[in-house]
């Protein structure tokens, strides 16, 4: 797992870090989706599909997601970042679109700042209490081959994702100097990201919305699993500790705990899943 660390007094960083304790996506995926697990030690977070498969019977789960629409994050606009940090960030979503990320410099103008919004958000999210009553008796098969990374001495810690935050557009606001007309290249930028809108938006400013096909997860919350030496389930506890998980070649950072939710950083950021 790679992060790029991001400014928590952001507006929407504050509002997916603070209010749903969810650590955001630099790849925006589809994939990504609640009973989704993580497989995580050492600082290493690996998506490993889906939960239902490892399970004894997972004919059993008889629950399903509750979806709503998060009006207090649709449209609210990142902070103002400098162009070289936010075409770092716009490369990840352009990866997640399924778009180009080639060098856009020409395309740009004299824009020198970027800001971002997603303009339609919806959250898809199980109840943990009934995630818990699915969970009871359940047991982890452990003659499944992709299971055995969860038991023994060297066994990572299982977490599984119970909602995630997903949209299927993406705006993205470029700022000229105060006092300069945007010089975008709008129709370039049309040709090059084939669906997309781009607009001007007033003095120095110009829009681009970038659409997908699919509703991509662009942030998520996970919850943590304990077996017994068997595979049963045995607890889905909140847990308040700092738990350092070291990425190599790098300080090792720390892992949050809120009360109900595992945070896989202490700081807010974008984070990259090892596949």
């Amino acid at each position: 797992m790679q992060q790029l660390t991001l400014c928590r007094t952001d507006p929407i960083v504050a509002l997916i870090y603070e209010r749903f304790s969810a650590n955001m996506v630099r790849v925006p995926d589809s994939r990504i989706r609640p009973l989704s697990i993580i497989a995580a030690r050492r600082g290493r977070n690996a998506w490993r599909g889906s939960l239902l498969p490892l399970l004894s019977n997972p004919r059993a789960f008889g629950i399903r997601p509750e979806v709503s629409q998060l009006t207090d994050v649709s449209g609210k606009r990142s902070r103002r970042v400098t162009l070289d940090l936010g075409m770092h960030i716009l490369r990840g979503f352009l990866k997640g679109f399924g778009l180009p990320s080639a060098d856009l410099t020409s395309t740009l103008g004299r824009s020198t700042y970027l800001s971002f919004a997603f303009p339609s958000v919806r959250r898809a999210a199980y109840d943990l209490g009934a995630l818990g009553w699915a969970l009871a008796g359940q047991q982890i098969d452990r003659g499944n081959p992709a299971a055995t990374i969860f038991f023994g001495d060297e066994r990572h810690d299982l977490l599984l994702i119970d909602s995630v935050l997903i949209s299927d557009q993406i705006s993205v606001t470029f700022f000229n100097e105060r006092g300069q007309q945007s010089d975008l290249d709008v129709s370039a930028l049309t040709k090059i990201f084939a669906g997309a809108e781009a607009h001007s938006k007033g003095e120095g400013q110009a829009e681009l919305i970038l659409k997908s096909e699919k509703e991509l997860t662009f942030a998520f919350t996970c919850v943590r699993l304990f077996l017994d030496q068997e595979g049963r389930i045995t607890a889905m506890p909140p847990d308040h500790l700092l738990r350092t998980l070291g990425i190599p070649d790098e300080p090792p950072p720390q892992v949050r705990y809120s009360p109900d939710r595992v945070l896989l950083h202490a700081q807010p950021g974008l984070v990259m899943l090892d596949s």
